[in-house]
């Protein structure tokens, strides 16, 4: 069996940095080969539930870093709901975008979109040979500048709508937490 850190990279390769079709032919993170080629990434992996929030303690930590742009927390002792990892998520938010910090959670048992999101869907059927908790860190200003120069270039009008406002317009309602020190 191949580890989280292993499924994770895979993921990236075959399926967050190639062109996607349903995307217009660009990929569905056009910074991903970027970050992973510089190596301004860290992939932690926790297996044990009640390690699992001090983990991600620790992510945000490293994305405080200048030289890392993203932190990935993989947990495969799956013991929160999807409301659950929902609400941590959005109270580290409360918390944390304050410091420039953001974090988006991926639990693999959330069906919240009414729309299909054909570009999620890797286009050789692979799939990751473990389950897992993800949460993604990143630095929110920093975040928020890629996805404003992305909006430039027509990217999200592939999206469909209610993923669209599940992610960026989700994002977005935290900048009122991102005050700048004057």
């Amino acid at each position: 069996m191949t580890s989280i850190t292993d499924d994770i990279l895979t993921w990236t390769e075959k399926y967050l940095e190639p062109k996607n079709k349903h995307l217009g032919d660009v990929p569905v993170c056009p910074y991903a080969r970027i970050a992973r080629l510089k190596k301004t990434y860290r992939i932690l992996e926790c297996h044990d539930h009640d390690k699992f929030l001090d983990t991600i303690i620790e992510g945000i930590n490293l994305v405080k870093q200048p030289d890392i742009q993203i932190a990935i927390v993989g947990c495969d002792d799956i013991q929160y709901e999807v409301e659950e990892m929902d609400a941590i998520v959005h109270a580290y938010n409360i918390v944390f975008v304050p410091q420039d910090i953001y974090l988006m959670g991926s639990h693999p048992y959330d069906e919240d979109f009414d729309e299909p999101v054909n570009f999620l869907e890797p286009e050789d059927g692979w799939d990751s040979e473990n389950t897992f908790i993800m949460i993604l860190i990143q630095k929110y200003d920093e975040l928020e500048k890629a996805s404003d120069n992305l909006q430039k270039t027509g990217y999200y009008q592939h999206w469909p709508s209610d993923y669209y406002e599940g992610t960026v317009l989700k994002r977005k309602l935290y900048k009122k937490y991102r005050r700048k020190p004057l």
